[in-house]
């Protein structure tokens, strides 16, 4: 798999179409504020090559993450967890909430260890 290849950029989403028209600054601090909180969680869980964001470090729009960002296991975690607590955020009706709920991925993250040790029995 191409390591540059970029799974997620934060223009990606930010200046899409399918974003709530029009694009408030709170919706995109919104966005910024929920990448650093799951970057920092693959980071704080060893599933990050290298630093993508330092602690106090804003994301913005050029925020991005690749395929070589992330470990093997990163790549299956970011696939299996961060995509759901995305699509969980996305339906949320309080985004400030969801932002936040680290119970939600850290449940994602119990399970995913789960499945990873019953695959190596």
């Amino acid at each position: 798999m191409d390591k540059n290849r970029i799974i997620e950029k934060l223009s990606w989403i930010t200046q899409s179409q399918l974003a709530p028209q029009p694009i408030t600054q709170e919706y995109k601090e919104r966005q910024y504020r929920f990448f650093e909180n799951y970057v920092h969680f693959l980071q704080d869980n060893g599933f990050i090559t290298k630093e993508i964001l330092r602690k106090g470090e804003k994301a913005n729009d050029d925020s991005q993450i690749t395929v070589g960002d992330l470990t093997e296991e990163g790549l299956k975690f970011y696939i299996f967890g961060i995509r759901k607590w995305r699509e969980k955020y996305d339906k949320a009706k309080d985004k400030d909430k969801a932002i936040n709920d680290f119970a939600f991925i850290e449940k994602k993250l119990k399970e995913f260890r789960e499945k990873q040790n019953q695959s190596q029995l």
